[in-house]
């Protein structure tokens, strides 16, 4: 049987590249395919953002159901009538009676001086608290007393000794309160030395709000940022934040502390008690220009980063120059400055950088250890041995 070999030939016009002469696109055409492609890319886009939301928010749940037992202790205090739980870091030396508190600025916690903890450990005993509201420690009473949550800590502790303070940012209010508060106080306790890193003065901020109505606007601005982050931190989008940041959070935190960070730090109730602090700031900075604490006669070491570039962000904000930036940087040193009025045995030291707990710990380990020294009577180690820098502004 034969068989024949059938060959298909396709015409030549189905392959031509003239154009056809059957379709015209038509405006109302146009119009309703680039609708359709748009809703093919809201339809993308809203599934992305929500499988995102889900994700984190399912990671935020988790996180909540499965808290993790963070170092040190818990300790109950009673702060004006109510039971708040601190979580309290207390590395005991024997060998020193002298007793080294730790404080950070808003929204810090003991985790922030892991780098330096150990390291004061060895020539002092240590503490560092999550404040109530922040990391593993429960809410305290509203409106509220940090000084008054310190002196209970202690009391707690059954603190003796030598007391040498140490606050960074807006934690030397906290600790300049404290020292106050102890003098006055029938503790036992007084402060014997202080140490403020990078610690704003109190005046700083009404005369930077001065400079310009744009820098005030600016300034404003970046402090409602509390209140945003803890929106985001509710349906778990700022913990995909944090978790994107994690290549800085590692060069910021020891690996020990960064577990723990990661933990808290984008959680509802920790960012809650960020945006309460940054919405008492204000207020206390009033009250220290209304009624200034008494100076003191312990010695002081007021520990400061460089300006070059602290507020280079705000040139970025509508209206605020070079000039503008520059004027933020003189006053903001002026308020360094204007720091070591606050007792005749003080020290200023500039250091580079900007985040000296977490870039330069061995400044902050420095700083402290020649109050200590000071206080221990050890003069050739002491406050006098920091380079001292002069404040060229009047």
């Amino acid at each position: 049987m034969a068989f024949r070999r059938v060959v298909c030939r396709a015409s030549t016009r189905a392959f031509s590249s003239q154009a056809g002469q059957g379709f015209k696109p038509t405006q109302a055409f146009v119009a309703n395919e680039i609708k359709e492609v748009a809703k093919l890319l809201f339809g993308t886009f809203t599934f992305i953002t929500g499988t995102t939301i889900m994700g984190g928010y399912a990671v935020e749940n988790y996180k909540h159901m499965n808290p993790l037992t963070p170092p040190g202790q818990l300790v109950d205090v009673v702060v004006d009538g109510q039971k708040t739980t601190i979580h309290t870091r207390f590395l005991r030396n024997p060998e020193s009676s002298v007793v080294v508190v730790v404080d950070g600025s808003a929204g810090e916690t003991s985790f922030d001086f892991d780098k330096v903890i150990d390291k004061l450990g060895k020539f002092a005993s240590v503490i560092a608290i999550d404040r109530p509201g922040l990391g593993y420690s429960s809410p305290g009473s509203l409106p509220r007393s940090i000084s008054k949550e310190y002196m209970a800590v202690l009391a707690q502790l059954d603190v003796s000794g030598k007391l040498v303070l140490v606050g960074h940012g807006t934690g030397g209010y906290h600790m300049r309160q404290l020292a106050s508060d102890l003098a006055t106080s029938s503790a036992t306790l007084s402060c014997d030395g202080l140490v403020l890193v990078d610690a704003p003065h109190e005046a700083v901020r009404g005369q930077m709000d001065a400079i310009s109505p744009a820098v005030k606007a600016a300034l404003v601005k970046r402090e409602e940022n509390s209140a945003t982050l803890l929106r985001y931190s509710h349906w778990g989008l700022l913990r995909l934040v944090h978790w994107m940041q994690q290549k800085r959070n590692a060069a910021r935190f020891t690996s020990e502390a960064l577990v723990f960070v990661d933990s808290f730090a984008p959680s509802p109730p920790h960012r809650r008690g960020v945006a309460h602090e940054a919405n008492a700031l204000a207020d206390t900075e009033a009250a220290f220009l209304q009624s200034p604490p008494a100076p003191l006669g312990c010695p002081l070491v007021v520990l400061s980063h460089e300006t070059k570039d602290m507020f280079a962000t705000m040139l970025f904000e509508p209206d605020v120059d070079a000039a503008a930036v520059a004027t933020m940087e003189m006053t903001w040193n002026k308020g360094q400055c204007a720091l070591l009025g606050l007792s005749p045995k003080a020290v200023h030291r500039v250091v580079p950088g900007l985040d000296i707990p977490h870039e330069k710990p061995e400044e902050f380990i420095a700083a402290v250890l020649a109050v200590v020294n000071e206080v221990q009577g050890k003069t050739e180690g002491g406050v006098s041995s920091l380079s001292k820098a002069v404040c060229p502004v009047e």
